[in-house]
């Protein structure tokens, strides 16, 4: 389960619904009360806080932050605090996954406005995406070199200090994804004038006055255009080539509201969408599959799986090992736990009959995961399409693939993924939430991010699909 999924998720939900709110105030010890929980809960249930972050370092700027707490303090002020500290810990599963959407929702309420442009990244640089300010001279795929006199990677920086994820690489995807003129605020505040040098295609560079743009006005155009996270499930046919996008691993809230445990397990109408899906493949004989899981929040292995069984050549399983960690929290989540599938029902005993801050190991190799033998097992050629915008689980499933040789990989390497099983808790005053991870992978394809075989970029300058376009040539000329 992955931060990255609950934190757009939260903001795709902001765009559905509007539920009018007030900016809350925390007295300062509440906040202290909050952070003091936070910090002890994390360290008490995380399978290892200090493996990328020294503890004397999270020490260090505990006190810092904890002595810089003297007046009430709004929730977004609080998460600046919080989410700071947090990010310490660079795993993309322990993240306080929530963006302060309340706080922002008053802001658009109140008239406030956002940096006027929205950015992509290429090559370590920043580029326009997007131009909603009034200064036409602005193209997509002019290089943003500064903002108000600092260089924007100093500007990314402060950026970059806020976002939890493993490391910049991920954290750029993460800025595309929530879109640069919301993180901006969070991490930065308002301002009505930005001061922009602006590199061209043909090397000038200028200095550009913008102002802001109303927020509203700003989520009305965004609401126009095509979604990064689109994960409406597909099956359709290029010419005789399948094509399946199975959506996020996982259940959509409904009204806003995710159950975990019934998210992550019921998996019938996925596996539904599958058998029919493979039912018409069979029917047709197909001897091409493409399955795309670009752009893909993640979710959980009770759905990846099922899909994965039915190409999958021989038994599989991530790495050959899990590392977990039982604590307070995670029991209050094993407890309940109904599932039961081997790996669940083990992990549940040892996690329920060990002291809290064990940990413990389970060799992967005894839960593979069996491949289809029926009548709808495909036996055809299997190319994945990935970029970086899969996360979690749809970094884990083509790592899997690529390890085992079940498919070919098509797209842009992925972010890396070394932690697993995120659980949460509530900070007892805020009740903001947090995630941390209780489990890590022991070794993995991924621990640095899945390489595809075939290299692939989109243009988001373009409608066309480059990524999709080559898969298809790609094909055909097998094919012939």
């Amino acid at each position: 389960m992955n931060k990255i999924f609950l934190s757009i998720l939260t903001l795709i939900i902001y765009t559905q619904f509007c539920f009018g709110q007030q900016q809350t105030k925390y007295s300062a010890q509440q906040v202290k009360t909050d952070f003091e929980y936070l910090y002890k809960t994390l360290d008490a249930s995380h399978y290892n806080l200090y493996t990328n972050t020294k503890k004397e370092l999270f020490d260090k700027e505990y006190k810092r932050i904890f002595e810089s707490i003297s007046d009430s303090l709004t929730v977004l002020q609080i998460d600046r605090l919080f989410h700071k500290f947090v990010a310490l810990v660079k795993d993309g599963h322990c993240n306080l996954p929530d963006p302060p959407i309340s706080s922002y929702e008053f802001f658009l309420q109140s008239g406030g406005t956002v940096f006027p442009l929205n950015i992509y990244f290429k090559n370590q640089k920043v580029f326009v995406l997007d131009n909603y300010s009034a200064d036409s001279s602005i193209v997509p795929g002019d290089e943003i070199v500064s903002i108000n006199g600092k260089p924007i990677n100093n500007k990314l920086k402060d950026i970059y200090d806020y976002l939890c994820a493993d490391n910049d690489y991920s954290k750029n995807s993460s800025i595309e994804a929530y879109t640069f003129p919301r993180i901006f605020w969070i991490v930065n505040g308002e301002s009505k004038n930005y001061n922009v040098d602006i590199k061209k295609q043909n090397g000038k560079q200028f200095n550009i006055k913008l102002s802001s743009i109303s927020a509203s006005e700003y989520e009305g155009k965004l609401a126009k255009k095509k979604p990064i996270m689109n994960q409406t499930r597909n099956f359709k046919f290029i010419d005789n080539i399948a094509y399946l996008k199975p959506g996020i691993f996982y259940n959509a809230p409904k009204n806003g509201n995710i159950q975990l445990n019934s998210a992550l397990l019921d998996n019938k109408d996925f596996t539904h969408f599958l058998d029919s899906s493979f039912t018409i493949i069979h029917n047709k004989k197909t001897r091409d599959l493409i399955i795309d899981l670009r752009d893909n929040p993640g979710g959980s292995a009770t759905f990846s799986n099922p899909m994965v069984a039915f190409f999958a050549t021989k038994p599989f399983t991530v790495g050959t090992k899990f590392l977990l960690r039982t604590s307070e929290i995670s029991k209050n989540f094993w407890k309940d736990m109904k599932d039961t599938s081997q790996l669940f029902v083990d992990i549940k005993k040892e996690m329920m009959s060990r002291e809290n801050g064990t940990r413990f190991e389970l060799s992967a190799a005894k839960y593979k995961y069996q491949p289809r033998n029926d009548s709808l097992k495909y036996k055809g050629n299997v190319y994945i399409l990935i970029n970086r915008f899969s996360f979690s689980q749809a970094i884990e499933v083509p790592g899997m693939i690529k390890t085992y040789g079940f498919g070919k990989l098509i797209g842009e390497k992925t972010s890396p993924l070394m932690s697993a099983n995120a659980r949460q808790f509530k900070l007892p005053n805020t009740q903001m939430s947090v995630y941390y991870s209780e489990a890590f992978y022991g070794d993995s394809s991924f621990a640095n991010g899945v390489i595809p075989d075939y290299l692939i970029s989109d243009d988001l300058l373009t409608e066309k699909d480059e990524m999709l376009d080559y898969t298809l040539q790609l094909i055909k000329k097998n094919q012939n």
